[in-house]
């Protein structure tokens, strides 16, 4: 049809012109791209030989819609349809109507478009869209395993189920023996692979070069790869990727360049998962054994403590019945004693002190409940409960902030005895806010502490008091541990011993 060549050549999509009886009239060059007919070819072929839509006379009933009504209509109002092709194939396309007038007759100008690369992209993006769901609701599952092995297991069923690859195994590493061990693996895995091997360090693999690096790899073709471990397996492409210190995860095709990239992210992904419920199983695994090394401590020292107490209670009793016949008769004779009072006192703190230590045993290293505490009043109160003979204390600034009393107060009995047995009874003791006001220190001017036994001096058992029992410093440790705070060995201004005491909340102005 010579009389559109012009006008039909510059559209840049497969057009032809359909008459009043549905006959084909013209078409341009680009109607063999998408028909594959030459445009002399379409020329007096019935339009709905060349495209249909599945609902049968659906073309026709437009066709006739369009010729009967000229008025001008919208190259946007589409059809959704198949064409045939030449070569017998059938394509979908976008079919756009629009009549115009000719010598006094009714055309119509059908667009043609090839939508083969849109449709593909739509369903690549739904399957895309159905995997990741899919993948979300598998993880969630994973997650409720408390089992590594059986994670495993159902780790690889989710690559065969979920992401489609029937081929796939789980190695994880053997510590003792330094190598991976296949633990599980899909039906067609061992249909295909058979025996799966171990991979070490002592062999060339790219499993254990994966494992080793912690890189994913995409093999294309594991025949050209001169690290391939099994050089007759039938596995031709493989994803390898890692779960960190775990092992390994391997996706395999028996053809070439089985997987595109897609496939490598969604397994890229998936191993990060497998990866993540793995340490959340060791850890959890770990917190068992930690509470139930806990429980078992708690037991013992409930044990120790009980016996401690109950072998301290009979001579403390004894002694302060003594101490009290003592007193009466110092009292019928009119005479005052006033070192029966400071014994009274040291009786009265070794029974506070085997309270303490049941209580303590009992309630484990945490703290459960703080109160306002007096830095200057507290030590004090604590100096008078300590042996110090002629040693002088001083309170340099007060400080209130929240602690648990009886426990701090422990601490710092412990640390005055300390400075009075290891730096003499003339010692010099003094306690204070930090200059931070982030918390306070205890400090002496004796000799400090030798470089060589800082690093073990909070240590249970050491010291260098022959009479000491190791304990004082690691108790005073564990409480500022309990209590949140840090305990830092300095040295003090005059070369002693400071212990500084960081992280303490101080109390509010009102409590």
């Amino acid at each position: 049809m010579d009389r559109y060549p012009d006008a039909l050549d510059g559209i840049p999509d497969a057009v032809v012109i359909v008459d009043s009886d549905g006959v084909v009239q013209a078409g341009n060059e680009r109607v063999e791209e998408v028909l594959g007919y030459a445009p002399e070819e379409v020329e007096g072929a019935k339009f709905e030989t060349l495209v249909y839509d599945p609902q049968e006379g659906v073309v026709d009933e437009e066709l006739r819609r369009y010729i009967a009504d000229p008025e001008p209509r919208s190259m946007a109002a589409s059809l959704d349809l198949y064409a045939r092709r030449a070569d017998g194939d059938e394509v979908p396309v976008t079919l756009s109507l629009g009549p115009f007038e000719q010598h006094g007759e009714t055309y119509l100008v059908a667009t043609i478009v090839d939508v083969r690369a849109e449709r593909a992209q739509q369903a690549e993006l739904h399957r895309r869209t159905r995997t990741l769901e899919a993948l979300h609701e598998a993880t969630q599952e994973l997650l409720k395993t408390t089992d590594r092995e059986f994670a495993a297991e159902a780790a690889v069923e989710y690559v065969e189920d979920v992401l489609g690859h029937p081929i796939a195994a789980i190695w994880l590493y053997d510590e003792d023996g330094d190598l991976l061990d296949p633990i599980v693996w899909t039906d067609a895995a061992d249909e295909v692979v058979g025996d799966h091997p171990t991979f070490g360090s002592d062999e060339p693999s790219i499993s254990w070069d994966v494992f080793e690096s912690g890189d994913p790899v995409y093999v294309a073709d594991t025949y050209a790869d001169p690290e391939r471990h099994n050089r007759d397996s039938p596995i031709r492409s493989e994803l390898i990727l890692p779960l960190g210190r775990y092992g390994i995860i391997n996706i395999g095709a028996t053809e070439r360049d089985a997987f595109d990239e897609s496939d490598f992210a969604v397994a890229r992904l998936w191993a990060a998962t497998v990866t993540m419920v793995f340490v959340r199983i060791e850890r959890e695994r770990q917190l068992r054994v930690r509470e139930q090394e806990v429980a078992r401590e708690r037991d013992r020292l409930e044990e120790f403590a009980s016996l401690v107490s109950h072998d301290l209670r009979s001579p403390l009793n004894v002694a302060t019945g003594n101490l009290d016949l003592i007193r009466e008769r110092f009292e019928e004779g009119h005479e005052e004693l006033g070192e029966i009072d400071t014994i009274a006192r040291s009786l009265d703190r070794m029974e506070a002190l085997v309270e303490d230590m049941l209580a303590l045993a009992r309630q484990g290293t945490a703290i459960d409940e703080t109160e306002p505490v007096s830095l200057g009043s507290l030590a004090e109160a604590c100096w008078e409960g300590v042996d110090t003979a002629t040693a002088e204390f001083v309170v340099a600034d007060d400080f209130r902030f929240r602690a648990d009393k009886s426990r701090l107060r422990q601490a710092l009995e412990n640390l005055f005895a300390n400075a009075v047995a290891h730096a003499g009874e003339s010692v010099r003791v003094e306690v204070g806010v930090l200059p931070d006001g982030g918390g306070f220190y205890v400090e002496d001017d004796g000799p400090g502490i030798p470089d060589d036994r800082r690093d073990e001096v909070f240590d249970a058992g050491v010291t260098t008091d022959p009479d000491g029992t190791g304990f004082g410093l690691k108790i005073v440790a564990e409480v500022a541990d309990a209590h949140g705070w840090t305990l830092d060995l300095a040295d003090a201004a005059d070369g002693g011993a400071r212990f500084e005491f960081r992280g303490v909340e101080p109390a509010d102005e009102a409590s």
